[in-house]
């Protein structure tokens, strides 16, 4: 993943080459309020799951059956 900035900037991310992990969130893109205007953020997470997308659904709260 490879984000590019206005100013020049760049910031890349290589998530591990791990062959146990079956999902993964690599990063969140979301809007942030900044002194009264609309920003948007990219953070880097890095976060995988070993069980898959059930793993995933249930680390947010969702039951899976």
């Amino acid at each position: 993943m490879r984000r590019d900035g206005p100013s020049g900037a760049a910031w890349t991310f290589q998530p591990p080459s791990d062959p146990d992990i079956r999902a993964m969130v690599i990063a969140e893109l979301y809007r942030h309020t900044t002194s009264g205007q609309p920003t948007w953020k990219l953070r880097a997470v890095s976060q995988g799951w070993a069980d898959g997308l059930d793993g995933l659904a249930r680390a947010h709260g969702v039951h899976v059956e």
